[in-house]
This record gives C-alpha cells, sequence and structure tokens, in this order.
C-alpha cells in the first residue's frame, strides 16, 4: 500500500513544495519560514506562540519597516545624525537588529550613504573579504519607518552585533585614568586589521574617533562603524585618506589611555616607553603612517608590545571597573 506524506504551514495550511521535505522553504501564500524536524507541533500550539511572538508590550514602541514589526528593547544612543536604537523584529523568526533613525530630514542622505557604503564593503570578492566582511557592520536594508510619535523617519537596519558593550568614548568615560596599556595594545590591533582589509580594497574610513569603535570585552574585539563619510579611492588621494585613517587610530588608542581627564589625549601614566614612541610617531606624523601602512604598523605594535610586555597573554578586560574596588 503506497503511503503518501502532504506537507502544509502550519501557520496557514496551504500547501509546501516538496523541497520542505528536505531544506527551509517559504510559503507562497503567507510568507512563513518553515524548517520540518522530527517533532510534531499541534497547528493550534504553533498558533498560540505565533501570536505571543507578535503581540504588543503595553507601553513598548513598535516601529514598522518594510511590512515588518519590531519591538524596540532599548535605546543605544544619539549620534549627530541618527538615534540608535536595538530592536528585535516581531514573527516566527524573530531577528535582533539596529535601528538607526534619521534624527532631521537633512540626515536623511547620511544614512543612504552609510547604508551603500556598508553594502558596497559586504560586496567585495577581494583577498580576505569573507574573513573581514563578517568584522564589518553588516547592512539589512534602508527605507522609511512607520509608527513612530514623530512620524516617518528614515532608517538604517543593521544585523545587530552580539557581544558588544559600547564604544571607546564610553571606556574613556568610564576609566577617568585610562585603561591599562596591554588593553591597548589588542584594541589597536584589532583597529588595524580590519583597517588594512579596507584600505587594501580602495576604501577610507575618513572618520574614525572612540565613538566609531565598539568593544567587545571578552572575545577581544572592535567593530568599526559609523561609515557615512567612507570613500573609495585611488593613487595619492587613496594614499592620504588612509594615512589619516592611521593617524584618527591612534588619536583613539591615545584617548582610552588618556581616560577621562580634560585636555589633549596623553598616553597613559604607565604606558611603556616603546609604545608611546609608536603611538606618537602613528597620531601626529601622517608620512610616517603612510609609509608604514596598517600591516607596517601592525607589525610595530607587535614588536613594542613584545618589548614592553613580553610574550602575548590574554588579559581580562573590564571596561568598566567599579571606581573603589
Amino acid at each position: 500500500m503506497l503511503s503518501l506524506l502532504a506537507l502544509s504551514c502550519p501557520q496557514c495550511s496551504a500547501p509546501l513544495p516538496r523541497a520542505a521535505r528536505w531544506r527551509t522553504v517559504n510559503c507562497s501564500y503567507c510568507g512563513a519560514t518553515i524548517t520540518r524536524g522530527e517533532e510534531t507541533v499541534e497547528r493550534e500550539s504553533f498558533r498560540a506562540a505565533l501570536r505571543r511572538a507578535n503581540a504588543d508590550v503595553a507601553g513598548g514602541r513598535i516601529v514598522q519597516w518594510r511590512g515588518a514589526r519590531y519591538r524596540v528593547l532599548a535605546p543605544l544612543g544619539v549620534g549627530e545624525h541618527s538615534e540608535v536604537l536595538f530592536a528585535e523584529r516581531l514573527g516566527a523568526v524573530p531577528e535582533r537588529v539596529t535601528l538607526k533613525l534619521a534624527r532631521e530630514a537633512s540626515d536623511n542622505d547620511v544614512l543612504l550613504r552609510e547604508g551603500a557604503v556598508l553594502q558596497a564593503l559586504q560586496d567585495l570578492s577581494v583577498p580576505g573579504a569573507v574573513y573581514f566582511t563578517r568584522r564589518l557592520p553588516q547592512p539589512l536594508g534602508t527605507g522609511v519607518a512607520e509608527g513612530l510619535a514623530d512620524g516617518k523617519r528614515q532608517v538604517l537596519v543593521l544585523r545587530h552585533p552580539t557581544g558588544f558593550w559600547g564604544s571607546l568614548q564610553d571606556v574613556q568615560q568610564a576609566n577617568p585614568q585610562g585603561i591599562d596599556a596591554r588593553h591597548a595594545v589588542w584594541i589597536w590591533r584589532r583597529m588595524l586589521e580590519v583597517l588594512a582589509f579596507v584600505h587594501g580594497a580602495g576604501w577610507a574610513h575618513r572618520d574614525l574617533s572612540p565613538a566609531h569603535a565598539l568593544v567587545h570585552p571578552r572575545d577581544h574585539g572592535v567593530l568599526l562603524i559609523g561609515w557615512s563619510q567612507a570613500r573609495q579611492a585611488s593613487g595619492s588621494a587613496h594614499a592620504a585618506a588612509a594615512a589619516r585613517d592611521l593617524a584618527q587610530a591612534a588619536w583613539t588608542v591615545r584617548a582610552v589611555l588618556h581616560g577621562g581627564a580634560a585636555g589633549d589625549p596623553g598616553f597613559g601614566a604607565h604606558t611603556p616607553a616603546p609604545l608611546v614612541t609608536l603611538l606618537r610617531q602613528c597620531s601626529e606624523d601622517t608620512a610616517f603612517c603612510e609609509r608604514l601602512g596598517a600591516q607596517g604598523i601592525e607589525q610595530a605594535l607587535s614588536a613594542a608590545s613584545r618589548e614592553s610586555f613580553g610574550a602575548p597573554q590574554f588579559v581580562h578586560f573590564d571596561p568598566a571597573p567599579r571606581l573603589g574596588g
């Protein structure tokens, strides 16, 4: 006796294509994403779970974009051109995102330009792209966000990076006496690694600062953000812009070593001389940066670090230590 198996969408009961037997598919009727599993789920239980996933939270803020609804989980900050929110897409397949909402109509073009730059970086096919594009902001798209108390606003939607604590500006403010120089080494190295890839592809960030570098304390990671001013160029124009990036990266490291005290960033009270020498050269001499490039500075940093601290070792990083213990 022949046994027939019919697969139907658990949300709308529409028939699914045969491919649903072995891979994830999207229902052609309701758009639900469906993965077949061995476990049987009652349709009513599924629909009840879906209703819960889509339910509004009393007093919660809901943003609509491209037909999907996003529940705002927390504010992340306010920049020069955007209000930045942490949000989660409602539905059967939730996804956490970063929403950058234009503050004024004049900021719309800034977000559109940043989205275009980030997509261009993600589309690179040069050596190292598979690795390094995962270490750059990942855009989901731009468009108009609705459902806001102040009307429609331009939005740039990014896949939310997990594990990042805050920016190096936040680290600077949380450490008025500056951070341990051993942490400055890996922070600088992470920045140089990404800049080497970006510069090698003909791009320059052009707006590096402590506010444009997020830090991942557990994994010792740094994510460069704020790409709206980035440009692609060649020849002497690109070399100059890349050198300026490298000088700005060095100033950013000086800022977290200096801490939250007033005045121009110094080098920290306990920073070893070899590291101070390299930081001074890179932050104050763009010709030096252009001559060495990101990879050359990284090699010089490795030598200065070994001279200052010996063999590399992992040191736990607390971005906001409690004052007094």
